[in-house]
């Protein structure tokens, strides 16, 4: 069985975090599964290291910067984020009045499925992956 740690620490001084990581490192062999992230929701299975998006057991094509969205949204359920920071995610520079993520979000969610919706618009605001109840 797999186990997910989740650590909420102020580390004002940054010195926490790598003293975490060392730990944590020093249990993990050179062969384990860490490198392997996989994230499971309900009729998605979005495997982080190979590329391979999975809806309903179907295999998905996606281009890179879909497959990156998908990916950081993923990554943080329920969490909002702008254009600007979705871009910035995705091509690690400013968005500069760029179309490209909604134009994006919206092939992901023609080749997702629009039910149940894993991307939610909330207006005003961003975009958000929100995990589909079942």
């Amino acid at each position: 069985m797999e186990n997910i740690i989740i650590i909420r620490v102020p580390d004002p001084n940054g010195s926490i975090f790598p003293k975490i990581v060392d730990a944590v490192n020093s249990g993990i062999s050179e062969n384990s599964h860490i490198n392997n992230i996989e994230l499971i929701y309900p009729g998605l299975r979005i495997n982080m290291k190979t590329g391979i998006v999975e809806r309903d057991g179907l295999q998905l094509q996606l281009n890179n910067s879909e497959f990156r969205i998908l990916c950081h949204l993923a990554q943080y359920p329920g969490h909002i984020f702008t254009c600007d920071q979705l871009y910035t995610a995705v091509y690690g520079e400013f968005a500069y009045n760029s179309n490209s993520v909604p134009t994006i979000i919206w092939r992901l969610r023609n080749k997702l499925g629009r039910e149940p919706p894993f991307i939610k618009t909330v207006v005003g605001m961003g975009y958000k992956f929100e995990i589909p109840e079942d």
